[in-house]
């Protein structure tokens, strides 16, 4: 009787593992069939050529590599709207297909402050994954022979790109937290073109993607002592603390470069605006979604597929030649909060920065 039981559990255990090896094998093969043999649009808010174009060619190069079924995917450039345009388009759609994604730069400040032609609630639209870009500060040094004599200088021009974007409104806070005399020039179209203005020398003062900084400005006009850098602009966690950012190199954070030409930690209304805005501005940025009502089996497939291309070793070296540096990854978990604390941002907190870019227009 005992060996008919163990025989009947060796037996019933048996099918199990077939049943289970089974299904397993059978989602796998969905997973490739799902894409197999289909083309991926790939839609980008920002012209070819420029560092957000070239950063998702990079990454979509190795995300096909890794969806089941190997897929084509077509990057397509959709500019325009002051990078509100692409969100809007994959808001709108009628008919959302697993065959397109979304895949560009976040303007945290205008999801913020509800910038007028921006309809698309990126809270409520599927996120398959994000990486964050750190952005920094620097200068001509015409005017400043080191990075601690900024603030005795009166009159430098400060050059940024549309006044709600993210680039503008940090690179105006911190000079205002310091209390610098300078002169504001924005409605740049792109951070090539403040820079260009840069070594014109029309422009003193840039805040710039630190990849940026490292591939373009750093080679080209620091290297021969043209500029200097300042600071770059950190992430303070729930605590306060400032995160370490590795790849900053030498580079002070702004708080550690007010501390080191005040003598004091900075405070203010306009600090406390800038501690809100870096965990969800600077928290993520080069962000991919999936239209609205897109199915479930797409957003797991490429979601799964988004993280292991961060992960590919080839890609990672990819990236680190071009940018310097690695792009920091945002989790499912991190983006969807940031997401949502941008869309729900306190009342207080949006009409203040409302205020603060309207000064600028």
């Amino acid at each position: 009787m005992m060996m008919e039981t163990k025989m009947t559990i060796r037996i019933l255990t048996t099918a199990v593992m077939i049943a289970l090896s089974l299904l397993v094998g059978c989602s796998d093969t969905a997973d490739k069939e799902f894409y197999a043999g289909k083309t991926i649009s790939v839609y980008v808010g920002r012209p070819p050529g420029s560092g957000a174009d070239l950063a998702v060619r990079s990454f979509v190069r190795y995300w096909r590599q890794h969806i089941p079924g190997q897929p084509t995917m077509v990057v397509r450039n959709v500019p325009g709207g002051a990078g509100s345009r692409v969100w809007n388009l994959a808001w709108d759609k009628n008919n959302p297909s697993d065959l397109e994604i979304f895949f560009s730069p976040v303007s945290g400040t205008a999801v913020i402050i509800r910038e007028k032609g921006l309809r698309a609630d990126l809270s409520k639209l599927p996120l398959l994954g994000a990486l964050t870009s750190p952005n920094m500060t620097f200068a001509r040094s015409d005017h400043l022979a080191r990075a601690e004599d900024l603030p005795g200088v009166a009159g430098l021009k400060f050059g940024g790109q549309g006044p709600a974007h993210r680039f503008s409104v940090l690179g105006r806070l911190t000079l205002d937290i310091l209390g610098i005399d300078y002169i504001s020039v924005t409605g740049f179209s792109g951070a090539s073109d403040v820079f260009n203005a840069v070594r014109r020398k029309e422009i003193d003062i840039q805040t710039a993607p630190l990849n940026f900084y490292r591939f373009t400005v750093e080679p080209s006009v620091v290297k021969n002592g043209e500029a200097i850098p300042l600071w770059y602009n950190p992430i303070i966690d729930a605590t306060g603390e400032i995160i370490p950012l590795a790849a900053a190199g030498d580079i002070p954070s702004f708080i550690e470069y007010y501390e080191s030409v005040k003598g004091a930690a900075p405070a203010g209304e306009l600090f406390e605006m800038y501690k809100w805005l870096l965990p969800n501005v600077n928290g993520i940025v080069y962000a991919a979604f999936l239209p609205r009502e897109s199915t479930g089996m797409a957003a797991q497939i490429l979601s799964e597929s988004f993280s292991r291309v961060t992960q590919d070793e080839a890609y990672r070296a990819e990236e680190k030649k071009m940018f310097g540096f690695n792009l920091p990854v945002v989790s499912s978990e991190q983006g969807a909060k940031i997401l949502d604390d941008m869309a729900n941002a306190p009342a207080h907190m949006r009409l203040l920065l409302d205020e603060y870019i309207q000064q600028a227009r």
